[in-house]
């Protein structure tokens, strides 16, 4: 996907943003409302090692400047991989804050890396099926090369309804987008790892489903929600694995 292409989705969705939304979606993101004591969403995968789980902790907070949410990621040993801050406005959820993890060779652990948002666009609350493009995009610079800056530029296309979504006996309607990424590092040139995926919201959860596949197809994931469960619950799970 080149800088070309991207600027036009970015055309096409600004363009889009100036007709009238055809549909309201809110109700198909993460429940800000139930989330003021926060909420752990474990993911498994469903792809290659089906052991692999990743954990996302989200909770949300009222200000005099509105409602946000922050959102902890953290991979099967429960180290922390990312931590996102959003705001919800009025036509969706807005990336305002990141930091990603990175390992510090010279030190052996992991640093937070403070990632520059340049489009913040995660969830879009109102849509026209197919006809919406949303553009997410951020840079930083990894720990061991502070010269290079890596890029991640995200389009999300919304797709209409996707099947029941079943969780704990549970059936709950979903919509889909599909994904068309790009992953570079400026000090490369114009070489960039392209990825293409999708992702299901499930009404009254949030995400559920996501996949994706880069190059050409030769790196693919793909994580299915299997569980919610309290903070305290993800931390005795450790502990009980830390006593292996």
């Amino acid at each position: 996907m080149s800088r070309y292409t991207v600027f036009l989705f970015l055309t096409l969705a600004l363009s889009y943003r100036c007709t009238e939304p055809r549909r309201d979606i809110r109700d198909y993101y993460f429940p800000a409302a139930e989330l003021h004591d926060g909420r752990v969403y474990a993911y498994t995968s469903m792809e290659g090692d089906t052991a692999e789980q990743r954990y996302w902790y989200y909770r949300s907070f009222q200000t005099d400047s509105g409602t946000y949410m922050v959102g902890s990621q953290y991979d099967r040993y429960f180290q922390v991989v990312q931590l996102l801050r959003e705001k919800l406005v009025d036509n969706g959820a807005l990336a305002r804050n990141s930091y990603l993890y990175d390992l510090d060779t010279v030190s052996g652990t992991s640093k937070p890396i403070t990632a520059r948002i340049e489009s913040p666009n995660l969830f879009p609350f109102q849509v026209s099926d197919s006809l919406g493009v949303f553009l997410f995009q951020l840079s930083y610079h990894p720990l061991d090369d502070s010269i290079a800056t890596i890029y991640i530029i995200r389009n999300r296309r919304f797709l209409g309804d996707g099947p029941d979504f079943e969780l704990s006996g549970k059936k709950y309607p979903t919509v889909r987008f599909g994904l068309q990424e790009a992953v570079g590092n400026d000090r490369e040139g114009a070489s960039e790892v392209e990825g293409r995926g999708e992702e299901w919201y499930a009404k009254g959860l949030g995400l559920v489903y996501y996949q994706k596949s880069f190059g050409e197809g030769k790196i693919r994931y793909k994580f299915r929600l299997t569980e919610t469960l309290s903070m305290a619950e993800l931390e005795e799970r450790h502990k009980r694995q830390m006593g292996h």
